[in-house]
């Protein structure tokens, strides 16, 4: 028979790992945004490819990080939960 409940300190450690990845997420983001904005390049192409990035691309990684950070909390408070059940 297959034991129920969380390995809590496992389920924070991935919650950990989670949110630290998010953090990476966030730090490459900008990195990008520095590497699409940090070369010469002028005109109409530049400003709608540069603005596609700023208002299309960037909210996408914005969102996925918003979804790992839930998901992040959402483990984090099912250990909490396990935790509180098994004591």
């Amino acid at each position: 028979m297959a034991m129920k409940g969380m390995d809590v300190e496992g389920g924070r450690q991935s919650a950990a790992q989670i949110k630290q990845c998010n953090q990476e997420l966030e730090a490459l983001s900008g990195r990008l945004t520095q590497s699409i904005k940090g070369f010469e390049w002028v005109g109409p192409d530049a400003e709608r490819t540069r603005n596609t990035w700023d208002t299309e691309y960037m909210a996408m990684l914005r969102q996925v990080g918003g979804a790992l950070e839930e998901f992040s909390t959402l483990i984090q408070n099912q250990a909490q939960e396990q935790e509180q059940v098994s004591a």
